[in-house]
């Protein structure tokens, strides 16, 4: 006799929808969506609601991880007016995972709703995932007076996008909010301490649309730090009656000048010391995002990079990645999910890429077989990067040795890679290397292998 009195309840949960089965599911969803909703995806709630069948069933069944009861499908089924067909249905064991007989996608007609994936994710897309360790803190913090935070990753890793989001939430307080992109700011301007910190305060003032008065404040005797100085907190947070989140983004582009570098870090960083006793600087909250500080030409007790809130924008996880495919609609099997895992690294902007041509109809086989090729989907991305690399000898002499080094099977084989400080700047900010315990390595497989054939194959 069986023991356990729940064995027998389980054993009954093993039924999944083949692929044809949930083609013809969400055909009737995609059909009812169009009919009583304004063409809008119906929520988990609602279709929880709907069925009379938890969210988390719900979820387990689109996700193909294991069976449910046929009483379950048959409400599912019921709910959009389909009758449930043998053919419609697989076995599946408790304790055995589902495995659709191809990777299933949403209907293509569905997929004019999941833009092309370019750019920060905007406010409300289902596309943008959430790192609770990094977002939850930085929404925190952006509340703190005087603060700083500091948020570094690689190129598109979504440091634009947490932005985005810092200010929906700095303007939900009622905040006021300001946001500077370095990358708009000429070169002729960057390399000139003096004329970028001008730039810098006329673009404050126009943003929060004030007059200009800067000559009223600017006074060569004093130098430009502290006119800069004076003019912030006298003509700009003097006159506020709210805080003022100042989000500066792209900071590395002032690694490359010198002067310029060594005049603005130290004036952030004094900024934010100034508030630790000065009531009008507490009103300031500082945001600045940057892609890498392997090369900072600046001392560091002069440097904001030891001050406030550091935060790293780590990879996707499994789960992160599994959530966006939900997402996207696009089922797959765990061992495709694992391997586009492991070539990508969890790079977020290729990860979206994948799943979008997946939900457009692209097989996971396909798009796994062609990948490192100049007819795979990301031909473009590997293309600019190359022709960047074979611009610059000197980065390609350097960069054989990572190739070759990430090419060994083990680990413990590998040499410890160091890099020129520069080289390794402008590296990490494209995202093609990031820093280990045993020194630099290539950010993901997919570089490898491309790498190792269209760059230092004869």
């Amino acid at each position: 006799m069986n023991s356990n009195p729940h064995s027998s309840a389980k054993r009954k949960r093993g039924i999944a929808l083949t692929a044809s089965g949930l083609r013809r599911l969400n055909q009737a969803i995609q059909a009812a969506e169009a009919t009583e909703n304004g063409g809008k995806r119906f929520t988990a709630e609602e279709l929880s609601q709907r069925c009379g069948i938890s969210t988390s069933t719900l979820s387990r069944l689109w996700a193909s991880r294991s069976g449910v009861d046929r009483r379950t499908l048959h409400l599912l089924f019921s709910a959009f007016k389909l009758d449930l067909l043998d053919s419609d249905l697989q076995q599946c064991p408790e304790d055995t995972a589902v495995t659709p007989a191809q990777p299933w996608i949403e209907p293509t007609s569905r997929s004019s709703s999941m833009p092309y994936p370019s750019g920060p994710v905007p406010l409300g897309s289902e596309c943008y995932i959430r790192r609770p360790e990094v977002d939850d803190r930085a929404l925190q913090e952006i509340l703190q007076p005087g603060c700083v935070i500091r948020i570094k990753a690689p190129s598109g890793f979504g440091k634009t996008s947490l932005l985005l989001r810092l200010l929906h939430q700095a303007k939900q307080q009622g905040y006021h909010t300001v946001a500077i992109d370095l990358q708009q700011a000429d070169i002729e301007t960057l390399s000139q301490s003096h004329a970028f910190l001008r730039w810098f305060c006329v673009v404050l003032c126009r943003k929060l649309k004030y007059e200009t008065s800067l000559d009223q404040y600017w006074d060569d005797l004093l130098g430009i730090k502290l006119s800069t100085t004076l003019y912030v907190r006298e003509a700009i947070l003097s006159t506020l009656d709210r805080p003022l989140v100042l989000v500066f983004n792209e900071v590395e582009r002032v690694f490359e000048h010198s002067e310029t570098a060594r005049s603005l870090l130290p004036l952030l960083r004094s900024w934010h010391e100034e508030a630790q006793h000065d009531e009008v600087w507490k009103r300031l909250r500082l945001v600045v995002s940057y892609s890498t500080d392997a090369y900072l030409p600046l001392d560091i007790n002069q440097s904001p990079f030891n001050v406030g809130l550091p935060l790293t924008l780590p990879p996707f996880t499994r789960a992160q990645v599994t959530a966006l495919a939900q997402a996207y609609g696009v089922i797959w099997d765990d061992a495709d999910c694992d391997r586009l895992l492991d070539l990508l690294g969890g790079n977020p902007t290729l990860i979206n890429l994948a799943l979008y041509h997946l939900h457009q109809g692209m097989s996971a086989a396909e798009l796994l077989r062609s990948v490192a090729s100049p007819e795979g989907i990301y031909r473009n991305h590997l293309q600019r990067l190359l022709a960047q690399l074979n611009t610059n000898p000197q980065w390609v002499e350097q960069l054989q040795s990572l190739v070759c080094n990430d090419a060994m099977n083990s680990a413990d084989e590998r040499p410890k890679i160091r890099l020129d400080p520069i080289l390794a700047y402008k590296l990490e900010g494209l995202g093609l290397i990031q820093p280990t315990p045993n020194g630099w390595q290539l950010s993901c497989k997919l570089y490898q292998e491309y790498f190792q054939t269209y760059l230092f194959t004869p």
